[in-house]
């Protein structure tokens, strides 16, 4: 390597240096961050927001997979997960954060690596954390016996993403479109370099980049600054500053001289076109008209490869993207073909030759002012309301700070709001031209044409005295605890019998979310094909309305500055939709929201694209280990006949079925079963409960649906036999492994409480006894888990459990997940294990009552239910109340090992 190492010491020398702490020196602020240094070269971003109960610390390193050297391909990568491995005063970091509640993780990738956790906002969580931080920033022990546990581990995420064949792709596609820079190097790494890296290299890569000058740490949410800085300033302060020089990369990759070409052949059953252009750096002034073209092809449904490709049937889906990465990086759009013409190669060819059409015929059909209008409303939106979450902005600052500087945030956004249409055409003949693609199929020309070559830009420069602009209007101090929730909510019943909870509160930015779900049907409703056209009904009503077509009401929602997503009702029949906007919108959403619901279109062409799309996800589905694992044991545990609304139908059961649906089923099940008869609206957030239970009251009063809504009754069938069931996916090195059975419980069975601290002590925390020993200490999987599910009203459920691994794992790793099931029921726990898994859960169910979507999407369930949050402070209690003994008696009542129906799936022989 061509940067000097560190003398390396064991992993007892690791000693904390004797010196004073360093004093923090203000750097600048920003729209309420500010910065602060340290004499060590440490970076420090303070973010305070206390309308959120809760803190989340980042650090960020300047190291990924660009500074790596030969043979150290997925070093950085690798070092993420030995970081989690421990030093000697927090010898199980993982343990540590899952006792304090946090929510945390890591991730690695071109230009940096960052680690961090959001817990429940007290101040001895926060001085955990940055304790912690500080200490694994210099002291972690990256030991060789956790090294060779941890190989498999990262080769078992390696081989999950050689399943994906569009991953896969691009990987190549890349590899061939770099011939010297190491973006052409997958982060991940090669299976030989993951395998086969020396300890002593591993710690010297870990001594030399892992230094407070080359960290950004990053404060927000929740916290006071002056004491956060006290603690900043004893932690990370008494690191000394390294003597060691860190040189900037300086590879520069050439103007591509020709159209280069990359031919994947790989079992699966969706092909891939991809295109890939070398383009501008994240900081370069075009990254925005490179963003805004992504949005110009692939906007649905307004997008020109879109409309192109998907709406004439000629491809299922289309997707591009643009790297902001600190040097210049790559413009990529790929298409996926489904269906029988993905074994067609002269389809695969049209798409090609009709993609490479759309995308480098821009110069004859320039981007139009609407196209970037309507990409730059989205865009703004997007960046208001993430700034309404200083824990979203705490990690994502991670990704700016890593292009040369988190300022580059607000950069970036004015530059969004200045782009034009004659910016983003000008881009275009830049940089999309044959001498400047690689393409995921086939060929170059003889005709040089070679686009100019890409610089970096002085961040510095561009960020010196940058001031920015105000502040967002912070929310107010509220303890997001069940009591307090409780005592906000304000319930109604809308005229129609749809049921009302309000829960007003000032946040930051003014931001609320509105939940509506509508239940419908009956099991004789739902008969035949009435239940495949009920699954689709939700995603048909945002794709236009009487009133607005698909791309007005786009558009529409984004003027309104809505962030919509799908939220299921937790029924076969219905569903709903949830929206995310800000104060002064909402009575405008709420309209709009009426509209959707109640005015539909269901236009034939729309559901046959709809339908294209569904059957293209279907048929990726096809050789996916975790979901034909899932499938056979939903099958195995609930066994029902086919003409049973109850049955869980094969991933070809389901092609089939939409295959032969159309539009008329929709509309006439929707005719039929939906309305407001049955359904919730929560609103949770900055509003007038009078004003908006007014509007309910006008919008959805009258709205009643044709015909009754009955809940679809599940019963448990206690004679399921015992089975062990294999699914073959060929070509899919990692496996899924797990085993279940049903159980007669609802959710209101004394035992109930009981059972849920079980799941989380078995495999439903970060520090879960599947978890540990699949993965830490065996390092049989990735990710291994347990599942327990209880109904509200039926009487059935199922206890489970189930890990991914490499395929020639996989016996070991179900043996090893049904003896830990057997452990558990046969001794129970001990006293301090039960005590620390009791004051965990309180504290991972406390950070989950901070995120609104939680607590709209739980008050809307407890709406239906006719239930207040009184039920859960009611098993919080009983949990915090158990004893080992009532644990283990539990146990050994609701776990019968003989009962279990155990599957692999995966490329199994046997």
């Amino acid at each position: 390597m061509l940067v000097p190492s560190l003398a390396l010491a064991a992993p007892k020398a690791f000693v904390k240096p004797s010196r004073p702490a360093s004093v923090a020196t203000k750097v600048t602020t920003v729209e309420g961050l500010t910065e602060y240094s340290l004499p060590n070269g440490l970076r420090i971003l303070l973010f305070p927001d206390g309308s959120k109960p809760t803190v989340t610390v980042n650090v960020t390193y300047f190291v990924g997979s660009r500074h790596e050297g030969y043979g150290e391909s997925g070093m950085a990568h690798l070092l993420e997960h030995m970081v989690f491995k421990g030093t000697p005063d927090h010898p199980k970091i993982w343990d540590a954060l899952q006792d304090h509640g946090a929510q945390f993780n890591g991730s690695t990738w071109v230009d940096r690596t960052n680690y961090f956790e959001t817990l429940p906002s007290t101040p001895e969580n926060l001085k955990f954390a940055l304790e912690m931080e500080a200490d694994r920033m210099v002291h972690s022990k990256v030991a060789d016996e956790d090294l060779q546990k941890e190989f498999t581990v990262v080769r078992n995420e390696f081989e999950r993403g050689e399943n994906n064949p569009n991953r896969v792709l691009e990987e190549r596609m890349l590899a061939s479109a770099y011939v010297w820079h190491n973006y052409g190097k997958s982060t991940i790494g090669s299976r030989s370099d993951i395998e086969r890296v020396p300890i002593a290299n591993l710690q010297e890569f870990y001594r030399r980049f892992y230094q407070p000058d080359n960290a950004l740490l990053v404060v927000a949410g929740k916290f006071d600054p002056e004491a956060a800085l006290a603690t900043i300033n004893n932690t990370f302060g008494r690191l000394p500053k390294p003597t060691r020089k860190l040189n900037s990369t300086y590879t520069v990759e050439p103007p591509q001289d020709g159209e280069r070409s990359v031919i994947l052949r790989r079992s699966g059953d969706v092909a891939v076109v991809g295109l890939v252009y070398h383009a501008v750096s994240g900081a370069d002034p075009d990254m925005v008209a490179a963003e805004a073209l992504t949005d110009v092809l692939d906007n649905k449904p307004s997008g020109r490869a879109y409309k192109g490709l998907v709406e004439t049937g000629l491809a299922a889906r289309v997707g591009s993207s643009i790297y902001p990465w600190a040097e210049p990086g790559v413009f990529k759009i790929h298409a996926e073909v489904g269906g029988a013409k993905a074994k067609d190669e002269k389809t695969i060819n049209d798409v090609k030759s009709k993609l490479i059409e759309i995308t480098e015929g821009l110069a004859k059909a320039p981007v139009t002012e609407e196209e970037v209008k309507r990409w730059r409303t989205a865009m703004l939106t997007d960046i208001e309301l993430a700034m309404t979450d200083p824990n979203r902005i705490g990690v994502e600052l991670s990704e700016w700070a890593a292009i040369g500087d988190w300022r580059m945030f607000f950069v970036h956004r004015d530059r969004v709001e200045k782009v034009t249409a004659a910016q983003v055409n000008a881009f275009a003949q830049r940089w999309l031209k044959q001498q400047n693609r690689t393409v995921g199929l086939f060929i170059p020309t003889p005709t040089a044409d070679r686009s100019p070559e890409a610089v970096r830009v002085d961040v510095a420069g561009l960020v010196k005295d940058y001031k920015g602009r105000a502040a967002v209007k912070e929310g107010e101090i509220f303890a997001a605890t069940l009591e307090n929730l409780e005592k906000r909510i304000v319930r109604s019943t809308l005229s129609s019998g749809m049921k009302v909870g309000l829960l007003q509160k000032r946040t930051r930015g003014e931001n609320v979310r509105l939940l509506v779900r509508v239940h419908a049907g009956s099991e004789q409703l739902l008969a035949g094909k009435a239940q495949d056209a009920a699954a689709m009904v939700t995603t048909m009503l945002l794709r236009g309305t009487k009133k607005r077509n698909f791309q007005q009401l786009q558009d529409e929602l984004d003027r309104l500055k809505v962030d919509l997503r799908l939220s299921g009702d937790g029924d076969l029949g219905g569903g709903g939709i949830r929206m995310m906007t800000v104060r002064n919108n909402l009575p405008a959403v709420i309209s709009i929201m009426a509209e959707i619901f109640k005015e539909p279109a269901f236009l034939a062409s729309e559901f046959e694209t709809l339908r294209k799309e569904t059957l293209a996800g279907l048929e990726q589905q096809l050789q996916d280990p975790q979901v034909q694992a899932m499938l056979k044991l939903q099958q195995k545990v609930q066994p029902y006949l086919p003409t049973d609304v109850r049955y869980t139908p094969s991933t070809a059961e389901r092609i089939a079925r939409i295959k032969a649906l159309t539009v008329e089923d929709v509309r006439r099940y929707w005719a039929q079963a939906w309305g407001g008869s049955h359904g919730e609206v929560v609103v949770v957030g900055d509003f007038e409960p009078a004003t908006v239970k007014t509007q309910l009251e006008a919008e959805l009063g009258g709205w009643r649906a044709a015909m009754p809504y009955t809940h679809v009754r599940q019963t448990f069938q206690p004679n399921v036999p015992s089975s062990s069931e294999l699914v073959k996916t060929p070509d899919k090195p990692m496996a899924l492994v797990g085993a279940a059975h049903a159980v007669a419980l609802r959710d209101d069975d004394p035992d109930y409480p009981t059972l849920v601290l079980m799941n989380f002590i078995l495999g439903g925390s970060a520090k879960s006894r599947l978890l540990d020993r699949l993965r830490q200490k065996e390092g049989l999987s990735y990710g291994a888990f347990s599942q327990l599910q209880a109904d509200s009203i039926d009487q059935l459920g199922w206890i489970g459990a189930g890990a991914i691994c490499a395929k020639e794992n996989a016996d070991k790793a179900l043996n090893a997940l049904r003896q830990e099931i057997e452990r558990l029921r046969m001794e129970g726990v001990d006293a301090k294990e039960l005590a620390d898994s009791q004051k965990a859960y309180q504290s991972t169910f406390d950070n989950q009552l901070a995120n609104d979507d939680y607590v709209a999407s739980r008050l809307a369930r407890l709406l239906y239910l006719n239930r207040t949050f009184e039920f859960h402070a009611q098993i919080n209690h009983a949990i915090a109340a158990l004893d080992a003994g009532k644990l283990k008696i539990a146990a050994q009542k609701w776990i019968t090992p003989q009962r279990l129906i155990s599957v692999r799936a995966g490329d199994l022989s046997q």
